[in-house]
């Protein structure tokens, strides 16, 4: 999946249960950023293609990246606020329409919750990643998610990169979303839709044959 399409299961998904409203729009905001985070083993692109195709789905992609980085990024939203300190650069530059209208600035995630919304969401973007590869003429990338202590490398294509179909289904759901309300009913249609789609779509592809025979 590309950045948008992660940006999008970490709203979607954390509205999903309910995290806007027991938790405030924080953790909606949290959930977005660490959904990315696993991505970060692809700015070595930034220094040489050979670095990032070695890199890339394997240093970040993997468990134990996941428990450092999210504990890293819970423990400075926990103590810094950062995400605060951003939103309050960037309202003034928001049209005065488009910002939200009932933050429940009150609310703050606690640092176990930002712990297992990290645990979480980092998770689902290795998931993401394993049935979301190939197309286009690209090989399957595999994903090694016990890295370095398992070489074992793991891949369930799904639907090939570049694939818009969930982009569409999540954008629209959002739009709804921001439109319509009822947030946590929406995101859950709005991911059931994209699984579905997903489950089609590999069908189509042939994903499912080694089970058929």
């Amino acid at each position: 999946m590309t950045t948008p399409e992660h940006t999008l299961v970490g709203v979607l998904g954390a509205m999903s249960l309910g995290l806007h409203t027991r938790l405030g729009w924080t953790a909606i905001a949290f959930a977005a950023v660490v959904s990315n985070v696993p991505d970060l083993d692809g700015l070595p692109m930034l220094l040489d293609m050979e670095r990032f195709e070695a890199g890339h789905r394997v240093w970040g992609h993997n468990l134990l990246a996941i428990m450092m980085t999210t504990i890293f990024a819970a423990f400075l939203q926990f103590r810094f606020r950062w995400i605060e300190w951003f939103a309050t650069r960037i309202t003034p530059l928001v049209p005065s329409d488009a910002r939200i209208q009932n933050p429940s600035s009150h609310l703050q995630p606690g640092f176990t919750s930002l712990l297992l919304i990290g645990l979480v969401f980092q998770s689902t973007h290795l998931l993401c990643d394993i049935t979301v590869s190939g197309g286009q003429g690209l090989s399957d990338w595999h994903v090694k998610p016990f890295w370095p202590f398992n070489e074992t490398a793991y891949v369930f294509p799904l639907i090939p990169w570049g694939d818009i179909g969930p982009t569409i289904i999540m954008m629209l759901g959002a739009i709804g979303i921001a439109k319509l309300g009822n947030a946590k009913r929406l995101s859950i249609v709005a991911l059931c839709v994209v699984c579905l789609y997903m489950l089609g779509r590999g069908y189509a592809r042939g994903a499912f044959t080694a089970f058929e025979a």
